[in-house]
C-alpha cells in the first residue's frame, strides 16, 4: 500500500507521524482482502485553518473496485486525525461485509448449479 501524507499551514511533527502510522497500520490490516491488489493507495491531507485553532483531516484509500473518502475537523490535530481514521474503518468494514455476502450469494449458487 502506497501511502502520501501532505501538510497545510502546519509542519510535521514526530507525534503526528506516530499517530498516523498507528492508524495506518490499523488500515492496512483491513486491506487484507484486497492484498493481491498492487494497486492501493491512501492520500491523507492534514490542514490547519491560519485564521481560527482548527485542523482538518481529509484522506481517500484509492481501492481496485472504489474510492473511499473521509472529511473530518477539530480543534485538535489529533482528534481530527482519529476521528478521520475512525470513518475511514467504519467504511472499510461495511465494504468487507458487502463483498463478503456477495462472494457467499455466488458461492451457494454455484454448489446450487453444480448439484443439478
Amino acid at each position: 500500500m502506497k501511502v502520501d501524507v501532505s501538510y497545510k499551514y502546519m509542519e510535521d511533527s514526530k507525534l503526528l507521524e506516530e499517530i498516523l502510522d498507528k492508524n495506518i497500520s490499523k488500515i492496512d490490516k483491513r486491506l487484507s482482502r484486497f492484498a493481491k491488489y498492487d494497486t492501493i493507495h491512501t492520500s491523507i491531507h492534514i490542514e490547519k485553518n491560519p485564521h481560527r485553532n482548527q485542523y482538518f483531516c481529509r484522506s481517500h484509500i484509492y481501492l481496485p473496485s472504489r474510492v473511499i473518502k473521509a472529511e473530518t475537523n477539530s480543534n485538535d490535530a489529533i482528534k481530527a486525525i482519529n476521528l478521520n481514521f475512525t470513518a475511514l474503518i467504519r467504511q472499510l468494514s461495511k465494504l468487507k461485509y458487502k463483498l463478503v455476502k456477495h462472494l457467499s450469494l455466488h458461492k451457494d449458487k454455484r454448489l446450487e448449479q453444480s448439484k443439478t
